[in-house]
């Protein structure tokens, strides 16, 4: 299959997910990185409109969540307070449109937004995500490492991404599990039900079945 995208799928992205314990200390030393702000304004049965404010080159220290100041998105609006004073021109803003996942595959349509509009939109919006973004390349894919902060603390996700499904994977050992197709680990559903109400849970449930591994092979896998 070729790199180059025929232009019905321009609206596409293709993309695995994977469930990390720890982010690869290469990612936090040699990585890219950004912080990323942003809220739904819908989201249901996995389609989201969703606004994003992202800080690239930046990386925010991640305090630890309190109960008793931290909910309903106080968090995350606070960081964001700091972020902005410090961030000058350097900020984009952003709205998306997304449908449902089906085997790593999800149309999303993106437009850039005015920087005030946005941010007058996250200052109003109870359930944010924040998370700093680290990406790099492993063998001949990029990656992207997601660490979430507040409401989702602890979270760490990672993502590979291409142009073409993602077939003929070589899965990189910080992975440890696949949670591609798993709803629970979309950001829509994380701004609604957050990775520290149910991770108990969901670690016993990985123990209980241990890891898992889409089997996509490409045209000439065997």
């Amino acid at each position: 299959m070729s790199d180059l995208p025929d232009l019905e799928t321009l609206n596409f992205e293709f993309e695995r997910k994977f469930f990390v314990e720890e982010l690869p200390s290469e990612a936090l030393e040699h990585g890219s990185h950004q912080v990323i702000v942003q809220a739904y304004l819908f989201a249901a049965d996995g389609y989201a409109v969703r606004m994003r404010l992202a800080f690239p080159g930046r990386a925010v220290d991640l305090p630890p969540f309190d109960d008793t100041v931290d909910f309903l998105g106080a968090y995350e609006r606070r960081l964001l307070v700091g972020l902005l004073a410090e961030a000058g021109d350097e900020v984009a803003a952003w709205i998306a449109v997304k449908s449902p996942a089906g085997t790593g595959e999800r149309y999303e349509m993106e437009a850039e937004v005015d920087v005030s509009v946005a941010e007058q939109i996250l200052r109003r919006s109870p359930n944010v995500i924040l998370k700093n973004r680290y990406s790099l390349w492993y063998d001949e894919d990029g990656w992207e490492f997601d660490v979430f902060g507040g409401q989702n603390e602890g979270l760490i996700v990672a993502e590979c991404e291409r142009l073409a499904p993602v077939t003929d994977l070589r899965i990189p050992s910080f992975c440890r599990t696949e949670v591609t197709e798993d709803l629970r680990f979309t950001n829509d559903y994380l701004s609604k039900e957050p990775w520290r109400q149910w991770k108990d849970m969901y670690r016993q449930e990985l123990r209980a079945k241990g890891p898992y591994f889409m089997d996509l092979r490409g045209p000439e896998g065997i």
